[in-house]
């Protein structure tokens, strides 16, 4: 049976940034750029495949282009399209929390993502004109070539308090009754490894990039889920809650290999003193 191009994991991290500075030049190592090779390995892990078949199927072809969009070779890009500079070409991020992570992120959601910078869907001053840039095809070559990575996390910065942890901890697991606040592991999955394709993994992402979107959400800046559901959880909480949430999934690091079938597990977070 035809592999197909499913569109549907990775939609917001994939190059979903948010910056409300001006636009920085980071510099990144090219060297930590993945091979085909080693990407062609995990075109049938779930967050590479896409939920809604379009015109290609993913495959080295579709990787190849997506790694040269990636560093700013699209149709209409140029040095100032090349989401390596500020994502990495390992999509690892610069840690600062202004360039989310993106590598293993589900294709779909990354590409559903770009759709949304592009129509204003999710207004952003530094994606909102990149995406507008790139044809449809170059949004799904970007996207399956980011979420066929696998690359190492950028260590949290500095220390958070046990009690802030432990309370972003349970709201992740049993959520908040008297809040009226859901758990987060019902939609995206235990200790927040993502429910691909529509649902972004929060485990390992930078926790003030998290924090901010729950913001944006809160202030109704952003409005491009699924049925209002981010809006409605966000409005409940409080810039606290927000903080702990996302301080305690950016201590969670999945342990298994992508390519694997089996349930992802996570190691315990680690809580610094």
């Amino acid at each position: 049976m035809t592999r197909r191009h499913y569109i549907a994991g990775g939609v917001a991290t994939a190059l979903s940034i948010v910056i409300v500075a001006p636009l920085v030049a980071i510099a990144q190592n090219r060297a930590e750029q993945p091979g085909i090779g080693a990407l062609e390995a995990n075109l049938q892990d779930e967050r590479v495949l896409f939920n809604a078949t379009v015109n290609e199927p993913v495959d080295d072809d579709l990787l190849e282009l997506g790694r040269l969009v990636a560093m700013g070779g699209a149709e209409r890009g140029g040095s100032g399209m090349a989401c390596i500079t500020c994502h990495g070409a390992n999509g690892m991020g610069d840690g600062s929390g202004a360039f989310p992570r993106l590598a293993g992120q589900a294709g779909w959601y990354t590409y559903k993502q770009l759709i949304d910078y592009a129509s204003g869907a999710r207004p952003n001053q530094v994606m909102s004109g990149i995406s507008q840039r790139l044809t449809e095809r170059e949004m799904e070559a970007v996207s399956a070539y980011y979420a066929a990575i696998d690359a190492p996390y950028h260590e949290p910065a500095g220390n958070v308090d046990v009690a802030l942890l432990q309370w972003g901890g349970q709201l992740g697991a049993a959520g908040s009754a008297e809040k009226g606040i859901p758990a987060c592991v019902n939609c995206h999955g235990p200790s927040g490894t993502g429910n691909p394709p529509s649902v972004p993994y929060l485990a390992g992402q930078d926790a003030s990039y998290m924090t901010y979107q729950l913001q944006l959400w809160r202030d109704g800046v952003r409005d491009n889920d699924s049925m209002n559901v981010m809006s409605s959880i966000a409005s409940k909480m409080t810039d606290e809650d927000m903080r702990a949430v996302s301080e305690y999934y950016a201590r969670v690091r999945p342990t298994d290999h992508m390519a694997d079938t089996a349930p992802r597990s996570v190691d315990t977070p680690a809580i610094a003193d």
